[in-house]
């Protein structure tokens, strides 16, 4: 299903960009040749939309383990969320033994990584002259991360301690905004293709908007929710809107081609990735992520014809 929106919102984006830009020629083949040549001096606007990939450095704070700030024993080790998770494995699995069914972690996940993300920006660019050229964007992508966790319970027939595993999803969600200052230099050539490279630095913000164990159909949060209080069923507890997750920085590239439709508006495709550091506890190295975005460009001039 993730991937279908995904999909649906590229779509959606494309025929967008395709239709916009068939009508601006349009409107262009019909202007006068001595219409007046637009100056190397002013501004541009764009929107742009792609697909972002998050590398599994920081992916990882989604493993479960006790050494990250929330953990499967956040549930395991409570009395409470124990007791239901038993219920719920014994219920379902009737191979299991209810009179003593040891139910335990066994494998925390090894492998967690994110989904491609559909991400979008926007962005204002100075140009200096036909070459250079400083922008400020601001680009938004949700990430799902997801693998899966093991654990071990004691089977009905009896005498045999050698235990068997079943097997559960852990899927988190988190919300990434990003402000890149860049640079930009603008290869000047005879046809409408015009190659460009950006380098810049990036502030950037990431939130932890899910965090969940799935067992057997049922989720259960690893958010701690309680102000570090014990959980504890059936009873009125005070609830926290606690936040994970903060700012970071980095530094951030992109290359690609101007496709110059006419001197208003151009179609830009762009390769982009960055080298950041994000605010996820325990997770502090630099990773580099990386995207590919197709923009629509239109200058200060566009406006005012």
């Amino acid at each position: 299903m993730y991937f279908c929106v995904m999909k649906k919102n590229i779509v959606i984006v494309g025929l967008l960009i395709t239709l916009f830009s068939l009508d601006v020629m349009g409107q262009d083949k019909g202007k006068s040749t001595t219409e007046h040549k637009i100056s190397n001096q002013g501004v541009d606007f764009y929107i742009s939309g792609g697909v972002f990939f998050g590398n599994k450095y920081t992916a990882a704070y989604y493993n479960g383990a006790p050494f990250n700030e929330n953990n499967l024993s956040y549930i395991f080790d409570n009395y409470s969320w124990k007791q239901s998770i038993d219920n719920l494995i014994t219920r379902n699995n009737h191979f299991i033994s209810s009179s003593d069914p040891k139910i335990k972690l066994h494998e925390y996940p090894t492998n967690v990584k994110y989904t491609p993300a559909f991400s979008i920006q926007l962005a204002a660019k100075y140009r200096f002259n036909k070459h250079w050229g400083i922008s400020l964007s601001y680009s938004f992508a949700r990430l799902k991360a997801q693998d899966i966790f093991t654990v071990s319970y004691n089977k009905v027939t009896t005498g045999n301690d050698i235990p068997d595993y079943l097997y559960y999803d852990i899927v988190a969600e988190e919300n990434r905004s990003f402000f890149d200052l860049s640079a930009i230099y603008l290869f000047e050539t005879k046809s409408i293709v015009k190659p460009f490279i950006e380098i810049g630095a990036q502030f950037n913000f990431v939130r932890v908007k899910s965090f969940d164990a799935i067992i057997e159909g049922q989720d259960f949060s690893l958010l701690d929710i309680y102000g570090g209080s014990t959980y504890v069923a059936n009873s009125n507890m005070q609830t926290f809107n606690t936040k994970y997750g903060g700012p970071g920085f980095g530094f951030s590239g992109a290359f690609g081609l101007k496709l110059a439709f006419n001197q208003y508006v151009s179609l830009d495709p762009a390769f982009y990735v960055a080298v950041t550091r994000l605010g996820l506890k325990g997770y502090s190295d630099f990773a580099f992520n990386y995207g590919l975005m197709v923009r629509i460009v239109m200058n200060d001039s566009f406006f005012s014809k």
